[in-house]
């Protein structure tokens, strides 16, 4: 965590879901602030052949539609330096066009106001 005054008061985050995708179905997941606003530094999920993945912020779409995860759940790497502002929400999509159901799980980790 930054030793900024900015961000001084704010504490860590590490959100993690998961569910099962039907073939042919999709899977969203959403994170939102359990307070004022949430600052991102990496957005996951599982990782398979054949789906596709996109991440909206507040809305506005910052990834995808893409054949891969900003990073896999096992990996969890930084994908947001400086970390990503969120003020409402992030929204995870995992689209399953295959024909085999997938148990998929998304995480978010950063810090919270």
């Amino acid at each position: 965590m930054s030793s900024d005054a900015s961000t001084a008061d704010w504490m860590p985050v590490n959100q993690a879901t998961g569910t099962q995708i039907g073939a042919g179905q999709r899977a969203t997941f959403t994170f939102e602030p359990d307070a004022g606003a949430m600052r991102v530094d990496s957005v996951a999920a599982s990782k398979y052949q054949g789906l596709t993945y996109e991440v909206r912020v507040d809305g506005d779409t910052r990834f995808g539609p893409a054949p891969i995860p900003p990073t896999d759940i096992d990996d969890m790497v930084t994908t947001h330096n400086p970390r990503m502002p969120v003020d409402q929400q992030v929204t995870v999509i995992i689209r399953n066009p295959s024909t085999v159901d997938r148990y998929v799980a998304s995480q978010v980790r950063g810090i919270e106001q």
